[in-house]
């Protein structure tokens, strides 16, 4: 397995509620998880070049 990913909560997530969506970066990609499915890795999650994360984040914080 590859380097281990470090996991950041989102900033909108609150420590009463259990849903929560993680992000982690790695060798140029972006990857999503519900922090709900835990830490086991073969977990599902999305994956993004850094490219496509970055027009992700713009648009979905765009005015």
């Amino acid at each position: 397995m590859g380097e281990r990913l470090r996991w950041v909560s989102s900033s909108y997530s609150c420590d009463t509620d259990a849903t929560c969506v993680e992000v982690a970066s790695a060798a140029g990609r972006v990857q999503v998880r519900d922090s709900r499915q835990g830490p086991d890795e073969d977990a599902p999650r999305l994956t993004f070049s850094a490219a496509a994360w970055a027009l992700f984040i713009a648009h979905t914080t765009a005015d």
